[in-house]
């Protein structure tokens, strides 16, 4: 059983536009008095299905999403709370690719107005206007970007935006993360001065120059100690970035980076704009494996998991209050 099966969830609100809000003058009164908005998740289910039942692309993302309406599942409600499964068809889109069918070899080519897209699976919660979304991965495959770009999109013509942070899992992850080498690197036509918005345009291109640091010396213990109190939670990655290059000389125009790290006993590189997701993945791999073994049903099994890791996240919340 080679393949990874993670959850990466959000907890979710829905806020007004503060710039480009297209009802800026109708809402100008609620958006100063902070009114808080009268949307929830059902609304937000209802509308995202429709304007992604034929095809929604995500421009910044390089990706696309289709949601068919069979495919969203109202879920019956479980301790007040209101649950969804929705399962749209993601993947990349604006560039050829190649299909080989394996049991005869044939070969067919799709040009740059094609979308290659896969399965993938999104679990919704709603209770007492709080609302947590949770992702399933498998392998490094996800559809949180393009979901929340074109949720965005949506959202945008009605003067609001979607807003999520991650959550991390209540167990030993942030300690099981041990940054190994951090590698800075500069990438050529960077026109913008924010560091988070380069990361999301980047194109596939080759580094131009790069500089690597050894993390397990003592040498760069500042730069890893940076590193440790983002993982924490303590800062986040855009500052930790602008600090750890206030450490290294000469790195004013390094743009991007990719840090190796090991979790657990994987070791893998991880570009830097990507290091939150890592921290936030439950790993669920050996879990949901026994569960489909003993039941042969794969979503039943992944549903049941899900809901758990939801309550689990209830749990710590109200233990907070």
């Amino acid at each position: 059983m080679s393949r990874i099966e993670t959850l990466t969830a959000y907890k979710c609100a829905f806020s007004y536009l503060q710039r480009n809000n297209p009802l800026k003058e109708e809402l100008k009164n609620k958006i100063k008095d902070g009114e808080s908005l009268d949307y929830t998740f059902s609304n937000f289910v209802d509308d995202y299905s429709k304007f992604t039942s034929d095809l929604a692309v995500g421009k910044s993302t390089e990706r696309a999403i289709f949601l068919p309406e069979d495919k969203v599942h109202n879920r019956v409600p479980y301790n007040e709370t209101n649950r969804w499964m929705l399962e749209p068809y993601a993947g990349k889109q604006g560039k050829p690719f190649k299909i080989i069918k394996t049991t005869t070899g044939k070969k067919y080519d799709f040009g740059a107005d094609s979308a290659a897209l896969y399965e993938h699976k999104i679990f919704m919660y709603e209770c007492n206007k709080s609302f947590v979304i949770i992702f399933h991965r498998q392998n490094g495959s996800g559809c949180k970007t393009v979901f929340l770009e074109t949720a965005n999109q949506m959202l945008k013509n009605k003067g609001i935006k979607l807003e999520m942070e991650l959550y991390l899992p209540l167990m030993d992850t942030k300690d099981d993360v041990v940054p190994k080498k951090l590698i800075l690197q500069y990438f050529e036509n960077d026109i913008s001065s924010d560091i988070a918005e380069n990361m999301n345009k980047r194109k596939k291109q080759k580094a131009v120059r790069d500089l690597g640091l050894n993390l397990e010396s003592k040498v760069n213990n500042n730069v890893l100690n940076i590193i440790k109190q983002m993982i924490n939670g303590q800062i986040d990655k855009d500052v930790a970035f602008a600090r750890i290059k206030l450490e290294c000389p000469a790195s004013e125009d390094y743009n991007d980076a990719e840090i190796a790290i090991s979790v657990g006993k994987r070791s893998q590189k991880v570009k830097w704009n990507d290091f939150d997701s890592i921290l936030g993945n439950y790993d669920i791999t050996e879990e949901l494996h026994q569960k489909y073994a003993d039941s042969n049903d794969f979503v039943k099994s992944l549903s049941e998991i899900t809901d758990n890791y939801y309550e689990s996240i209830k749990a710590e919340e109200n233990s907070n209050e």
